[in-house]
């Protein structure tokens, strides 16, 4: 019955949504230029070129929208419904690591490498304001004024810029204070707001920007392929295809992105016909949905890294022995990693040893580990520093530290909201621990706004260093980037309070962070980024459990779908259209 329930809701936003829009419910190098047309598969070929969209695509998805704030939210699937409707310069080209322009037609780069001048497409707003390089500049602008604070969360994208400028209302010149290795890849995550909706919020010290709630706000202003008329944190988000957009517009009139809690019920509706796309497929149903004739299942390598996260904040007082590597790696050596892909991820995952993840390619430390299970020495480890094992079979830490004596026992945060069955991932785990005498108990976080902002404590203040007081481990995941920058600042200090969900304190891995954005040369950026992930290695920050693949599976009258665009291209959703 709640499902009967849901889908006519969907239906009925969605008719209101079509009856609106008068629808049927059917990398560059310096002193060089550059002069880009999107290109891929979908029958829209040309930038702003004709199409009629048809029909509407129904996504049941096990991820939900937490936000459509860029400087306030924690889902990858927010991170991609943000880059669906707002205009961002650049983007990824299918199959490749090459970029082509979204809201840029071009671009050109000083032959000192500190300053890029794009040419913008005439473009306008949902609310009928055109799109202008001043719309760029002020959001480059405000994003570095705050980005120590209220922007902390999009500060990667516009690392060593200095200012931004608008000569003119399509072009945009931004300058460095040094020639910077990774420009594009980091702009591709930069979202472009209108500064005539977002500069009236802003607030002291930028508060504001980080408070304001778009989607509490519909329908939003935007300026990319969609716009969205419906927002359900745990329901149905409404994605109407923009037809004044600058770029390849929607083979579709609108999305219906359905978020689903029940992963049985997005399978039986994905048979039965009523969703198109299941935009990742869990993991236990994969094989079973390969023998569904109407449904194609495919399978490529992911971006997630499903992981233990360590609280390595200097300064917490509580268990202060998990903040020391020796601890930490020989609790990891219990790990029977190989037991969880056969059992928690069905063969679909592989393991993984660096912060960056198997999605960085060739950025990705290759001499790290591998974190091989071993119990005995695990024990032995434990037995060296001290902790022998009470009656009940549990360790005890003797008092030390400013601590008194206590056992081995600890809580592990695992949030509500995963993609994968974090608590069957737990139990394992815990199973795994007793054999070394460490006692592990589960502590449901609740969806991914809870379970962050218990991580991060209700003290959380960056700049007086207060926050991850209370949390010991937890279990979660982090889906990474092509280039190692974004999940390298996840743990710096300066992504306190914002990315980081450990209160990691390491000013010397600070200052490489800093230096490895401006090695222009790949081999000497490489060291430095290899110097970084050993860091994070050895420190123990995490313990890496598996990369998940990524699987989705989708009604045979579909096509168009080009699964590695996930979060780097508009094409991801806007290519999709009927067969045929």
């Amino acid at each position: 019955m709640k499902k009967m329930t849901r889908l006519a809701g969907v239906a009925l936003a969605l008719a209101a949504v079509l009856a609106a829009c008068g629808g049927s419910d059917g990398g560059s190098s310096g002193g060089t230029s550059v002069t880009t047309a999107p290109g891929g598969d979908g029958s829209n070929t040309t930038v702003g070129g004709d199409v009629t969209p048809t029909g509407v695509l129904k996504v049941g998805t096990i991820n939900g929208i937490d936000s459509l704030n860029p400087y306030n939210y924690v889902e990858a699937s927010s991170y991609n419904a943000m880059l669906m409707i707002f205009p961002m310069l650049v983007q990824y080209k299918a199959g490749s690591d090459e970029f082509e322009g979204d809201l840029a037609s071009s671009w050109e780069v000083s032959a000192d490498g500190k300053q890029y001048t794009f040419t913008l497409n005439p473009g306008t707003w949902t609310d009928g304001t055109p799109i202008t390089a001043a719309d760029a500049a002020w959001t480059i602008n405000t994003t570095v004024k705050f980005a120590d604070d209220a922007t902390a969360v999009s500060a990667g994208a516009v690392s060593h810029v200095v200012e931004a400028t608008a000569p003119s209302p399509d072009t945009l010149v931004i300058t460095y204070d040094a020639a910077v290795s990774n420009v594009l890849p980091q702009l591709q995550t930069l979202f472009i707001l209108p500064q005539h909706v977002w500069e009236p919020i802003v607030g002291a010290d930028g508060a504001g920007l980080k408070s304001y709630a778009p989607q509490e706000q519909l329908p939003i202003v935007s300026g990319g392929a969609y716009t969205i008329e419906k927002w359900e944190k745990e329901g149905t988000t409404i994605f109407k295809a923009n037809t004044d957009f600058y770029g390849p517009k929607s083979n579709v009139e609108a999305i219906a992105l359905v978020l689903y809690t029940n992963e049985d019920a997005l399978l039986a509706d994905l048979k039965a016909g009523e969703v198109d796309w299941a935009d990742e497929v869990p993991i236990a149903a994969a094989t079973a949905l390969q023998a569904e004739a109407s449904v194609v299942v495919e399978e490529i390598p992911g971006s997630q890294t499903n992981n233990i996260t360590w609280n390595s904040n200097p300064k917490k007082t509580k268990n202060r022995e998990l903040l020391d590597p020796k601890v930490k790696r020989a609790m990891s050596m219990a790990i029977d990693r190989e037991g969880l892909i056969e059992v928690v991820y069905g063969g679909h995952a592989v393991t993984v040893e660096s912060i960056v993840g198997h999605i960085s390619g060739s950025w990705e430390n290759a001499n790290l580990g591998p974190l091989a299970m071993d119990v005995d020495a695990a024990n032995a480890a434990l037995d060296e520093l001290g902790y022998l094992a009470g009656s009940d079979g549990v360790r005890v830490v003797p008092a030390t530290d400013g601590q008194p004596e206590h056992k081995m026992s600890y809580e592990v945060m695992v949030p509500d909201s995963l993609n994968f069955n974090g608590k069957r991932q737990f139990e394992l785990v815990a199973d795994n621990m007793k054999a070394i005498g460490v006692d592990l108990k589960l502590l449901s976080g609740g969806d991914a706004t809870a379970a962050f902002a218990y991580e991060t404590g209700a003290d959380c203040d960056a700049a007086a260093g207060t926050g991850y007081a209370d949390f010991d481990i937890a279990m979660w995941d982090w889906v990474g980037y092509r280039d190692p920058d974004f999940m390298l600042s996840v743990t710096t200090k300066g992504q306190w309070c914002s990315w980081s969900d450990t209160g990691y304190d390491n000013p010397e891995y600070d200052t490489l962070y800093e230096q490895q954005a401006t090695l222009i040369d790949v081999a000497e950026r490489k060291k430095v980024v290899d110097e970084m992930q050993q860091i994070i290695y050895d420190d123990v920050v995490y313990t890496q459990l598996v990369n998940m693949n990524m699987i989705h599976a989708y009604r045979s009258g579909w096509t168009g779908f080009q699964l590695d665009l996930n979060g780097y291209s508009k094409r991801y959703f806007t290519d999709v259209r009927p067969a045929g």
